[in-house]
């Protein structure tokens, strides 16, 4: 893994790669609250050892990438769809197959739109297409879960941790086990960078 800190004007973007430059690239783009640790070493090695090249970031407000003052994030989907070009062009890459996750999945879909010459491939995961109301709603458990986010003290890590701990429960497959330890590993791994 290379880890490499890539500027997009005045916004630095914390980046890590996997595999070999000379192979196509995957652009990993991961939701909103969730750093690139969101996607697992295991998923990007693996993606690495079928010939792709493969890189995860942290978007703004996101992990080791630039953070603003809660409530004013002062950018739009439009400078996130910029970030994943220089991101691109920080590594020297023309193309790339962009894979979004829910909020990363809206990223992707703007830079597709915005700079389709840039994109090999696009794949969503938990997310609608721009302008369709595409995935069913949240269930009412969920809703009542995220409500909660309110009442979260965001400067308190045990507060912070408790809660993205719930959250990934109540996103985890319903078709597989639930890992709680290794849920909750996470979002503490998550929590020192």
């Amino acid at each position: 893994m290379v880890k490499l800190t890539i500027n997009s004007g005045d916004v630095k973007l914390a980046t890590e790669t996997f595999g070999d430059h000379s192979n196509p690239a995957v652009l990993l783009s991961m939701g909103a609250m969730a750093s690139m640790l969101w996607w697992p070493d295991e998923f990007c090695e693996r993606i690495a050892a079928s010939g792709r090249y493969v890189i995860r970031y942290d978007n703004r407000d996101t992990g080791l990438s630039t953070a603003y003052p809660t409530g004013e994030p002062g950018y739009a989907f439009a400078d996130m769809a910029e970030d994943a070009i220089a991101i691109l062009d920080g590594y020297g890459i023309e193309t790339a197959h962009l894979v979004g996750m829910s909020l990363g999945g809206m990223i992707a879909q703007w830079v597709t739109l915005g700079h389709p010459d840039r994109v090999k491939t696009l794949t969503l995961i938990s997310s609608s297409p721009l302008g369709i109301d595409g995935l069913p709603p949240f269930t009412e458990a969920y809703g009542e879960h995220a409500a909660t986010a309110e009442a979260v003290d965001w400067s308190n890590r045990a507060s912070v941790l408790d809660f993205m701990t719930r959250d990934a429960r109540m996103v985890a497959s319903t078709l597989h086990p639930h890992d709680a330890g290794a849920a909750r590993r996470l979002v503490e791994q998550d929590l020192v960078t």
